[in-house]
């Protein structure tokens, strides 16, 4: 059978298309790590991957009931050029060394400290995850209705080296951050 293919009927379905070169990054992160210049300085991103489980429950005559399982949400990775003064390096950096004093309750000379109480004697564990926004843009730079995607509870866990050398005289340095994130939702 013949396909019949109308050129202005693709047009109307792709309109001027997506671009991948034509996004923004946002990262909000705990209050004490500025990343205001994030979304001018990241390089590359990319849209979050989305992975559905699968669970097979066998049936007779060997034949198996595939049901859906668990949907998970693989690492983030953005690249980020590297201004200067290293201040989204620095902050990132900070970032991850808090968590750590967090997480084990340490103070930076490594003695366990509490920093605060609620009213109730609690202690007060800081906030040491944010959210990161991923914004499709359009030819005129406006945000694409149905091209966001927000990422939650994330923190960098990885921050990738910075190669030197005397031989790369015409570029700018960059590094790579992997979040780590709880799940994501598209709008």
């Amino acid at each position: 059978m013949a396909v019949n293919f109308n050129i202005s009927a693709f047009k109307e379905a792709i309109g001027a298309g997506s671009r991948p070169n034509l996004f923004r990054v946002s990262v909000t992160p705990p209050s004490g790590y500025p990343l205001s210049n994030f979304n001018y300085l990241c390089r590359s991103a990319s849209l979050p991957a989305d992975t559905m489980g699968l669970i097979e429950i066998p049936m007779a005559a060997g034949r198996r009931l595939k049901l859906a399982g668990d949907r998970t949400f693989p690492d983030f990775t953005t690249t980020v050029l590297n201004d200067d003064g290293f201040k989204i390096r620095s902050n990132i950096e900070k970032w991850q060394n808090d968590m750590v004093k967090t997480n084990f309750g340490l103070s930076s000379i490594g003695k366990r400290t509490v920093s605060s109480k609620d009213a109730n004697g609690a202690a007060i564990v800081p906030l040491t995850t944010g959210t990161l926004e991923i914004f499709q843009l359009s030819e005129t730079g406006n945000d694409v209705t149905g091209g966001k995607v927000k990422l939650f509870n994330c923190w960098p866990s990885d921050i990738s080296a910075i190669d030197l050398s005397y031989d790369t005289t015409d570029t700018v340095e960059e590094f790579t951050i992997t979040w780590t994130y709880d799940y994501h939702i598209n709008s």
